[in-house]
């Protein structure tokens, strides 16, 4: 009867966690990074009359990708969100050289309360695309 019992807890055990890619800025390791951080990829911040949405933790970890797209609350990821190319000649080629300048925004601002969730499309170098839902309530900040 043991033996049975340890069979099944065997057989029945969650398969081993996958294996990290060693390079984090090719499409498999950007998928890696961002299918970890899940809905955790955006961050939520109140500021007076308005919610503050940061794409930081997604944009640190861009190398890899093609193009990022979102949509807010039940609007499909069809918009376009703007990020630095990946800086594959230097030792740290995710760093964000121009966060903040025309062009490459760090975060959205939205009405107080009006989004709930974002719906975030990953195209990756490799053509292969992963879809991430960050909900307000689960990541506000403050």
């Amino acid at each position: 009867m043991k033996r049975l019992a340890l069979a099944l807890i065997l057989t029945t055990a969650p398969a081993a966690a996958q294996t990290p890619p060693t390079d984090l800025t090719t499409p498999e390791g950007a998928a890696y990074i961002h299918a970890t951080l899940g809905g955790a990829m955006l961050s939520f911040q109140n500021q007076g009359d308005n919610d503050l949405i940061y794409f930081t933790n997604l944009l640190a970890w861009r190398c890899g990708t093609a193009s990022i797209l979102y949509g807010l609350n039940d609007d499909p990821p069809t918009t376009l969100f703007p990020a630095e190319p990946c800086y594959r000649e230097f030792r740290e080629p995710n760093v964000l050289q121009h966060v903040g300048e025309p062009g490459f925004p760090f975060f959205l601002t939205v009405p107080k309360d009006s989004v709930q969730k974002i719906t975030i499309r990953v195209l990756y170098e490799d053509g292969k695309m992963a879809e991430f839902v960050s909900e307000r309530a689960k990541n506000l900040m403050p």
